[in-house]
């Protein structure tokens, strides 16, 4: 996993001492001293017909399947605006959540009927079979360096040294919180692991649900391990070296701490009732409505505090806090990655048209700008200038946790392998949160998992 390494001073600045100016700078210039031909005898030459552009129609594949919230409503703004702007193009939007669009990928890949722009993550098990496989076009860097792409955010799409994609976010996983709730029940913010299972028993007790996660999907329990055992770690590649054959998990003592870490939450109802059957937008909407006391998910989910679908009372004590520290991890050992982005299909009839597109829709202004001021996420490319000294409390903690990031994940376990050991770890977390095996044989099913790799 490569590690992201990123100086963002300039953002801690900004909040400090936002400024916003504006002013003509002579746009206006008196431009009324050419002379007049009026008495010149005038050359005349036939208009020239300005020849109509084509017709071209983009299918544009993602998986950001909410068109009215959040970023997908961004996207699709994104989108509106250059078929608005460029009236011979068509944009044919086809959106799913995230695991329903993998499999349909696939069959997609399969008929060699990959739509001119997909959602691709930077992850080995997605995007390297594609790139493998000749499906994916390979872009042409230079044609988007005006996008400010921050350093390293690439490197996940790329392969051979050659770019078949671009990224839209910087993902990492934090702790969201309900203030009221915890105020309301003389409950502090844990700051340690052992608080965190402290606080989970003391919630439980008083019939709150503790944490929501969407366990049902299976991708968020790896990263949430990640920290479990960076935490008795101190290192996140200790995990990288079992990947590529250079230990074993079984055997561990760290790896066994961080498993038992895991058991004992479970063991103590930590994990909200039915989260191993609540999808994304299940356990999303169960913390929103004050059903749940914390949330772990994603800094995408910055517009919790102003998504009106949920009570303002929510959206005005929505908190965010890095993962617990312990005595060899700290909060600022981040499980952080670049995640969703955007791939062109090799076999579009309309390549430069994808591209051309893709080029409007990383331009400053564009995502980086609506993302970040809309509070949608945290975008892959440089926002310093677009911070307004206004941004909510909950963007203002999202910041300060990737801020003052020391070191990170890079990209989560299980996606750095195949489709299979994608599948087998998900399968191994999903028994170990849900007490259906003991730490011991969670180790052995992770160390099956690997050996798939070999």
């Amino acid at each position: 996993m490569k590690k992201i390494w990123i100086t963002l001073t300039a953002i801690l600045l900004v909040f400090t001492a936002a400024a916003c100016s504006s002013g003509s700078n002579g746009a206006n210039e008196n431009k009324g001293n050419a002379a007049s031909p009026s008495n010149e005898a005038k050359e005349t030459t036939a208009p020239v017909e300005e020849k109509e552009a084509e017709p071209v129609t983009l299918k544009f594949f993602t998986a950001l399947a909410d068109r009215s919230n959040g970023a997908g409503k961004i996207e699709q703004a994104i989108i509106d605006s250059y078929m608005a702007e460029n009236k011979n193009v068509k944009i044919e939007v086809e959106a799913l959540q995230d695991e329903p669009y993998k499999a349909k990928i696939k069959v997609y890949a399969s008929t060699d009927a990959v739509p001119d722009i997909i959602q691709a993550w930077g992850q080995t098990s997605f995007i390297k079979p594609l790139i493998d496989n000749n499906m994916l076009l390979e872009l042409n860097e230079s044609e988007f360096e005006s996008s400010n792409f921050v350093p390293g955010a690439k490197d996940g799409f790329s392969q051979d040294g050659k770019l078949y994609g671009l990224p839209r976010g910087t993902d990492f996983l934090v702790i969201y919180y309900n203030k009221k709730l915890f105020d309301d029940n003389s409950l502090a913010v844990p700051t340690t692991t052992a608080e965190l299972l402290e606080v989970s028993k003391q919630l439980r007790a008083k019939g709150i649900n503790p944490i929501a996660t969407n366990a049902m999907e299976g991708w968020s329990l790896p990263i949430w391990f990640e920290y479990a055992a960076q935490r008795h770690t101190g290192d996140f590649n200790k995990m990288d070296a079992v990947l590529k054959g250079e230990g074993k998990f079984t055997g561990d003592a760290d790896f066994l701490a961080a498993a038992q870490d895991i058991a004992a939450l479970a063991d103590s109802k930590g994990l909200a009732d039915g989260f191993l059957t609540a999808d994304y937008g299940t356990s999303r909407n169960l913390f929103g409505q004050g059903q749940a006391a914390m949330y772990v998910m994603g800094n995408w989910e910055a517009g919790l505090a102003t998504d009106e679908n949920f009570p303002e009372e929510f959206r005005n004590n929505v908190g965010a806090i890095s993962y617990p520290a312990s005595d060899k991890g700290k909060t600022t050992d981040v499980a952080a990655w670049y995640g969703g982005g955007y791939a062109v299909s090799k076999n579009s009839k309309h390549p430069e048209a994808a591209v051309a597109f893709l080029k409007y829709f990383f331009a400053p202004e564009n995502w980086a700008k609506q993302v970040w001021e809309t509070g949608s996420g945290t975008p892959a490319q440089k926002f310093d200038q677009f911070l307004t000294g206004n941004e909510t409390a909950l963007q203002k903690q999202l910041v300060d946790i990737f801020s003052a990031m020391t070191s990170s994940s890079g990209t989560p376990v299980h996606d750095n392998g195949t489709d299979e050991f994608k599948t087998k770890v998900m399968e191994a977390h999903q028994k170990l949160f849900g007490k259906q095996i003991t730490p011991e044989q969670f180790l052995a099913e992770m160390d099956a998992a690997v050996a798939v790799l070999k």
